[in-house]
């Protein structure tokens, strides 16, 4: 694996290098580390070779972490990156632009490995998705790139980044092949994307994907709010 740390304290640079080598010869895996001292350096090295993850900081000289991530988003770049950094406030820049995870400063040697360890595991699998069909239609989604799932008559509509696509099946057939840790009911026959859960209130929730442009308001019944808020707040816990 080919890591990068982009972080202006050198101190700290070198103290997350070295777990992420602890890490790499407790799985017995190759790891070639490169540190990085602001985004420019990072982004010249980016040219010519590729990563396999990137730790940046949030707060650099120069560029700061979070325009440099939005930048490489914006250049299609699906690098995994694990914000770091000193600061709680940063944890909804992490979620635009999809960061594996966000982790505070002074770094656990643990939550290291744990972001390790999910970006091997997605590295090394496929994409989550579902097939659904209309007719003689079959058409794969990607479970990443579902905002929202509604039910119409005896059809159901799938918003997703590629467009609206409908299949003729039951609800609870689809839910069977989500991932449960990010799909949850809102409403009666409305399940929500919990990676585009931008926030929630009483009656409704909002939906939003700034990089694609998608944003929208989902009513939330009243009988499921505390379990759909009680979702929304353990997938942040998850991801810091």
């Amino acid at each position: 694996m080919n890591i990068a740390v982009c972080e202006d304290n050198q101190e700290e640079a070198e103290w997350l290098c070295d777990m992420i080598r602890c890490w790499a010869l407790q799985n017995k895996l190759q790891a070639d580390i490169i540190p990085f001292a602001d985004a420019a350096s990072f982004s010249f090295a980016l040219e010519d070779q590729s990563f396999d993850a990137l730790f940046l900081d949030i707060k650099m000289p120069g560029e700061d972490g979070v325009s440099l991530a939005k930048r490489l988003r914006e250049q299609s770049c699906d690098i995994p990156i694990v914000f770091v950094t000193g600061e709680r406030e940063y944890m909804m820049e992490g979620y635009e632009v999809e960061a594996i995870h966000y982790l505070l400063k002074p770094i656990d040697k643990n939550k290291v490995s744990f972001c390790l360890d999910r970006i091997y595991e997605k590295n090394h699998r496929q994409e989550p998705f579902i097939l659904i069909q209309k007719e003689n239609t079959t058409v794969k989604l990607l479970q990443r790139e579902i905002y929202l799932i509604e039910v119409f008559s005896h059809t159901l509509e799938f918003t997703t980044r590629k467009g609206t696509f409908q299949a003729l099946s039951s609800m609870k057939e689809v839910q069977e092949q989500l991932l449960p840790e990010w799909f949850i009911r809102c409403h009666r026959g409305i399940l929500v994307n919990l990676l585009y859960v931008y926030f929630i209130e009483k009656n409704h929730l909002t939906l939003a994907d700034e990089k694609n442009g998608f944003y929208r308001k989902v009513p939330v019944s009243r009988r499921l709010y505390t379990e759909v808020n009680n979702a929304f707040i353990q997938f942040y816990k998850e991801i810091r």
